[in-house]
């Protein structure tokens, strides 16, 4: 007798941990008992994260969690989710959650009084990033100014910015009256003075006080090749982009038929934005070769792409989720540019830097104030973003580079 009870108790025992770990796993897997009506629900989590970390998540106003954790056993539907900091500006949108599976939301905090410091104090005119966004060349007045980069790698002390001097002012050349072209691999640049008579100084990025030497001669083979390079970059990466957004673009350049065939067979309008290429016929209107000649932006990782459609609306398309966002118009609209995170977009209006996010949302204002509309440049870590001011200088000084910390 006492045999049949031990095995019976045995089996009870095996029996009461199967159903314990097979609740266990499912409870594990999101399945949620409703104790009133008896069913089993199938959930959802969102799994928060934040930059800087630390942050309040709210969920349909309650708070839940702090970022970088997980807000498990959510019914599947649409949550309004709020993340918020003290001294950071607040991220909130519509999420929606679905039965067993994580939903990831990641909110970029910016602080509410970004810190301000100047880069460089005697002056900076006409800045030009480098296409591979690592450099800022810019010109310097006076008999002790010249053709300067400002290096934009990041830094064990990101404090320290390193200054070169490419080539000193002569009597001839005062670099400060010039405009900058990038080659398109960002080791040389092309210094252009207007005037007469017309001088074009090619200078090596990475030398120091180098010998001008003017390449006037040859300027237009030399921008042939900077454009040649630039058509070939983005119609490589163009292959990966759908049909839709090739010829929805404003420039609708990118396609498989000859450029003649389709001005027969679709006649497209030109976007004010599309440059001409550069020939024999060389003005000051065409000089800098257009870097995106397809009307696509591709987003840091290639991921993502930013274009204007013939309508002139702004529009993204994810290439992983093959999502497409319309943008939101700006009133006073200068420019647009990826963030480097490639899941933002920085925005220039009429004294006002904004980022938002790829679809569109969570606009937030970074910087208020006077700049130079066209010198608005984001340092490739995506801890500042660098203008063109003056600020706090007397009336009549030369702008200067400002850089606003955003970390």
């Amino acid at each position: 007798m006492l045999k049949k009870h031990r095995v019976l108790f045995t089996i009870i025992t095996i029996v009461l941990i199967a159903i314990v770990g097979i609740a266990a796993i499912f409870y594990a897997r999101g399945f949620k008992p409703n104790i009133r009506t008896g069913a089993i629900g199938r959930t959802g989590l969102i799994v928060a994260s934040s930059i800087p970390t630390g942050a309040q998540v709210y969920v349909d106003d309650r708070l839940s969690a702090a970022t970088d954790s997980n807000i498990t056993y959510l019914d599947p539907k649409k949550y309004q989710v709020k993340i918020q900091k003290d001294g950071y500006t607040t991220w909130q949108k519509e999420v929606e959650v679905k039965e067993d599976l994580a939903t990831e939301v990641k909110a970029l905090l910016f602080p509410l009084a970004p810190e301000i410091k100047p880069l460089t104090t005697t002056g900076a005119t006409n800045p030009v990033m480098s296409p591979d966004n690592q450099k800022i060349v810019y010109g310097v007045s006076g008999p002790r100014g010249g053709v300067y980069i400002l290096q934009m790698e990041s830094r064990p002390f990101p404090f320290r910015q390193d200054t070169k001097l490419l080539a000193k002012n002569t009597t001839a050349f005062d670099f400060a009256k010039a405009t900058y072209i990038w080659n398109p691999n960002s080791g040389e640049l092309i210094a252009h003075f207007e005037g007469v008579p017309t001088a074009n100084i090619l200078l090596d990025a990475n030398k120091t006080e180098q010998d001008l030497r003017d390449i006037t001669a040859s300027l237009t083979s030399t921008l042939n090749s900077y454009e040649q390079d630039y058509q070939t970059r983005t119609q490589t990466l163009a292959i990966t982009a759908p049909d839709e957004v090739k010829s929805a673009t404003a420039e609708a350049q990118f396609s498989v038929e000859s450029q003649s065939e389709k001005s027969k067979s679709a006649n497209p309008s030109p976007s004010p934005k599309t440059k001409t290429p550069v020939n024999s016929t060389l003005s000051t209107l065409t000089l800098t070769p257009n870097p995106y000649p397809t009307g696509m932006m591709y987003s840091p990782d290639e991921e993502k792409i930013l274009y204007q459609n013939r309508d002139k609306q702004y529009k993204v398309y994810d290439l992983k989720t093959k999502k497409e966002y319309t943008l939101p118009n700006f009133d006073n609209f200068i420019n647009i540019a990826w963030y480097p995170d490639s899941e933002h977009l920085v925005v220039t209006q009429n004294g006002a830097i904004s980022i938002i996010e790829k679809d569109g949302t969570n606009k937030v204002t970074v910087f208020s104030g006077k700049f130079e509309g066209g010198s608005v440049f984001t340092h490739p870590s995506g801890t500042r973003i660098i203008v063109l001011s003056t600020l706090f200088q007397p009336e009549g000084s030369a702008p200067n580079l400002y850089s606003i910390n955003l970390r």
